[in-house]
């Protein structure tokens, strides 16, 4: 088994084997928005030892086989698997969770201000992320399947549209660090009661889903389809 090279980038690492993704996020290194820096250096800033990084990422190399890989899979498909699992999960789950995010904050939100700022920096995810979803759904995705059908179309307004939509891939990565840091990496105070820990929970799993969508578009994707159109 060859030696992971930590001078190699997060996000290639990510990409070339899918199963890494649940090490770089249980070790909270970025992968998908901040995913273009070396490995080393974004162990370096996250306070962790590289070597010991390397050896669990090598340690997964054999057990991702259930990972779907989709730098292998047909662009189509890709396309589908963000439209019908990420952003039906998101259409579904952000209306429910800001209607727990506001009732925590009013319930609590006395005892602890940064319910405050966790209610607002939800609220405007919520509307920039429904905002985004729609134009990837009626603009980037059907150029990328154009360009995997090898039909014709202009590269440049597609390049356009991409560089918009990592730019807003970006807001949402600061929005979910900001998140994180408001809750103290979403841990429940001792006296958290039931909903206050569940939105903590539901916060968490939105994080994760969000890193592995916006992963799968800026680093499989786009490329992908960028590619295919020049």
């Amino acid at each position: 088994m060859p030696v992971i090279d930590p001078a190699r980038t997060v996000a290639e690492l990510a990409v070339e084997r899918p199963g890494r993704v649940r090490i770089f996020e249980r070790l909270g290194l970025e992968y998908c928005c901040g995913g273009r820096r070396p490995l080393e250096e974004a162990c370096r800033s996250a306070g962790l030892d590289t070597p010991t990084v390397v050896a669990m990422l090598e340690a997964v190399e054999s057990a991702d086989t259930d990972v779907r890989d989709w730098a292998a899979a047909p662009l189509e498909e890709l396309v589908d698997h963000v439209v019908t699992v990420h952003h039906a999960y998101l259409r579904d789950e952000l209306p429910r969770l800001s209607e727990l995010v506001t009732k925590v904050a009013r319930r609590h939100g006395d005892t602890d201000p940064r319910l405050g700022v966790v209610r607002q920096t939800f609220e405007q995810l919520h509307d920039d992320v429904f905002d985004h979803i729609d134009v990837e759904e009626l603009v980037v995705f059907p150029a990328a399947r154009r360009a995997a059908a090898g039909e014709p179309l202009d590269a440049s307004l597609l390049a356009a549209a991409v560089e918009e939509a990592e730019e807003e891939h970006a807001r949402v990565g600061a929005a979910l660090a900001l998140l994180r840091e408001s809750t103290d990496g979403y841990t429940p105070r001792e006296d958290a009661c039931p909903s206050w820990r569940a939105l903590l929970d539901r916060l968490a799993t939105l994080e994760a889903d969000l890193h592995e969508h916006v992963h799968e578009e800026n680093n499989i994707l786009f490329p992908r389809a960028l590619a295919l159109a020049a």
